[in-house]
């Protein structure tokens, strides 16, 4: 079983179609565990009705209100229970074999590193605008970044290759990244830096997400 995690602000617009992705996985054996993060649109309805409609839809609910997004993604990381964690943004469309592609290269890792060695696996995007055009098929190209620079957590405290929506992480990478002790930093930036240097950190260089870049109005 694996564990997605959700955190959700004022998302409406998007956020039937990522959540649609998701359930059309072809790995299905999954949850997909969803926090909001104090919306004032119509998000928490539409989780809701999720939850109805299917049983792997779970809706977080706390008091701790707005927390910003790189806390209340580490909030739902602490909280996971399962061996293996996802994280999604809102507002992305997840190729169908996303789940299946980074749990195969995962695999791979625990092969040969075992399950309590840290490990994460990240991915390539698509980049897309709202209407779900492609801009760029590569994310990595587009932004000039360079994954093996994830080798090594020196080279990624300078600069940040791995984007958190593709990112899958094991328990002992969920142990590595807690407590989250720099929230000035993105939460996907903390959890890579550790994990490289900690354990493992491998990619697939593939997309496997489509990345929904917003128009500035």
């Amino acid at each position: 079983m694996i564990d997605i995690l959700m955190s959700t602000y004022n998302g409406a617009r998007f956020l039937a179609a990522q959540i649609d992705s998701i359930l059309a996985q072809d790995h299905t054996e999954f949850r997909l565990i969803i926090r909001d993060d104090a919306s004032t649109d119509e998000t928490v309805k539409m989780v809701e009705d999720y939850t109805v409609r299917d049983p792997r839809v779970v809706f977080v609910k706390d008091d701790r209100g707005n927390l910003g997004a790189s806390l209340s993604f580490m909030a739902l990381i602490e909280a996971s229970k399962s061996e293996l964690l996802m994280l999604a943004d809102q507002d992305d469309i997840w190729l169908p074999d996303k789940v299946s592609r980074t749990l195969f290269k995962m695999n791979q890792l625990l092969e040969e590193h075992g399950g309590n060695v840290p490990l994460a696996v990240f991915t390539d995007l698509t980049v897309v605008n709202e209407h779900l055009d492609v801009i760029n098929e590569s994310f990595w190209n587009y932004q000039k970044l360079e994954p093996l620079l994830s080798r090594r957590w020196q080279d990624l405290l300078a600069q940040n290759v791995v984007t958190g929506c593709t990112l899958m992480l094991n328990q002992a990478a969920k142990k590595a990244v807690l407590p989250f002790q720099l929230p000035e930093m993105m939460h996907d930036h903390w959890i890579a830096v550790n994990v490289a240097k900690y354990g493992k950190l491998e990619f697939v260089a593939e997309p496997t997400v489509l990345y929904r870049q917003h128009s500035q109005k």
